[in-house]
């Protein structure tokens, strides 16, 4: 659907012979840097309380890694942040997190799609002609009058 609503919105840009500038972003190691704290508090203000809101701080928070090569076995870090990319809750917690970034674009006329970390931005591009009342400007020579010896 997503891409739909794009091709849709450009095709209609190009019959109307206007403009538009389309960014895309794929967000580096975005489901990595999810903060664990912050994500539980945009949910809580999306009015996601009570069991489910304990149930993913259960599911996102306390998770730790260690790094195995052969026979070693690096020490067991805590997980700060960051939310698992193979399940299904993982890009809607990445969407939950920077769901206010797109609000805010969409406040100042981008328009924002998005499929888990990968974004299309495009805004149509509005040209204003102002009309000015045209002076005389003097020259410089006029302005700086005569000079010694001329």
């Amino acid at each position: 659907m997503n891409l739909l609503e794009c091709f849709n919105d450009w095709t209609s840009t190009i019959l109307t012979k206007e403009q538009q500038i389309v960014v895309y972003i794929d967000f580096a190691k975005a489901f990595d840097v999810v903060s664990h704290p912050k994500l539980i508090a945009r949910l809580y203000c999306y009015g996601i309380r009570g069991t489910v809101l304990c149930w993913i701080q259960n599911f996102v928070c306390g998770c730790s890694h260690a790094t195995r090569i052969d026979d070693a076995v690096s020490d067991i870090a805590e997980l700060i942040s960051g939310v698992v990319q193979g399940r299904g809750i993982g890009p809607v917690m990445f969407i939950a997190y920077i769901n206010e970034l797109i609000y805010i674009l969409e406040q100042f006329g981008i328009k924002v799609k998005m499929f888990a970390d990968d974004v299309k931005m495009y805004v149509q591009i509005v040209i204003i002609v102002l009309a000015w009342s045209v002076y005389r400007v003097p020259c410089l020579h006029c302005m700086t009058g005569p000079r010694n010896g001329s």
